[in-house]
């Protein structure tokens, strides 16, 4: 069996680098730095602006640079005007490092530096989730989502968190009321799509990712949530081509490495398996039902 809850949403993007960048507190608007030389004339000519800090920093987390990307902003810290948007993205490349400790300690300075800031509110409660203190995160995307109550970002996190904690009933209540006013936003729809399997309603939750598909045919975890329920369903052909469509999308998908193992250990496809199954266990998950059936 696959341990419970290994697939915690809020972690699947769990920060490697592209995912990292993205993230960065995206309601900042800076230029955008493309040198080195360039981001330290930037700090060296606006050295009070927290702007120059978060803007060098980017350009260093593009490049991979995590170590340099902290240092520029624990300078920004120190040097330059307060800023949340500054801890809210120290509080990220902290985490990114797992720094956690630090990375709760800069959530928490944003939020006490503007807590109206909704970044910095879902920043914490990501910090949450990732210490396991889970009820006090999904306090955290509550406050975000009473800040911007349209806000796309903080309906997913409250939404995807109440499940976490096990209030299925709420996070499935909440989603209906946010999809009404917001029908074309896939990651709603899939969050609806993983309220349902919590409870166990699962031909809902298949024809739910069927609407996330029709919004977003690149949404991989859509396919490889499909994969996932053709194996309870027994369609095993099936589930390794939903598995198989999610990983040309997102090589690094884990639902789908895991249930394409699955699959293929049911279709004698040993090798695939094997493959499959290791990188899935590599991510976290217990493949025994793979071992289990392949007799390993």
């Amino acid at each position: 069996m696959l341990r419970p809850g290994f697939m915690n949403f809020l972690f699947v993007t769990a920060l490697v680098l592209p995912g990292l960048a993205a993230w960065l507190s995206p309601g900042i608007s800076v230029a955008e730095v493309t040198s080195t030389i360039e981001g330290r004339a930037l700090i060296a000519s606006e050295p009070l602006d927290p702007a120059s800090y978060i803007n060098f920093s980017r350009f260093l987390v593009k490049m991979g640079e995590l170590e340099e990307a902290q240092e520029i902003l624990e300078t920004g810290r120190n040097k330059a005007n307060s800023s949340s948007n500054l801890m809210v993205e120290l509080a990220v490349v902290y985490e990114a490092r797992n720094r956690i400790s630090k990375a709760e300690a800069a959530a928490r300075d944003a939020v006490a530096l503007d807590p109206e800031n909704v970044e910095a509110h879902i920043r914490l409660g990501e910090v949450h989730f990732r210490m396991g203190t889970k009820k006090a995160g999904v306090e955290c995307y509550r406050r975000a989502h009473d800040l911007s109550p349209r806000e796309a970002l903080p309906r997913v996190r409250l939404v995807n968190g109440l499940m976490d904690i096990g209030e299925t009933i709420e996070a499935e209540d909440l989603c209906l009321q946010f999809i009404s006013t917001d029908p074309d936003n896939p990651d709603l729809w899939l969050a609806m799509g993983r309220s349902f399997e919590k409870q166990g309603k699962n031909r809902e939750a298949f024809t739910t990712y069927g609407q996330v598909l029709t919004l977003d045919p690149r949404e991989a975890e859509a396919y490889a949530r499909q994969g996932r329920l053709f194996c309870r369903f027994g369609q095993f052909e099936s589930a390794e081509a939903a598995c198989r469509k999610a990983l040309t999308l997102d090589q690094d998908n884990l639902v789908a490495h895991a249930y394409l193992g699955i699959a293929c250990s049911y279709l004698a496809k040993g090798k695939d398996a094997r493959k499959h199954a290791r990188i899935a266990e590599a991510g976290g998950m217990n493949m025994g039902v793979v071992w289990e059936k392949l007799g390993k």
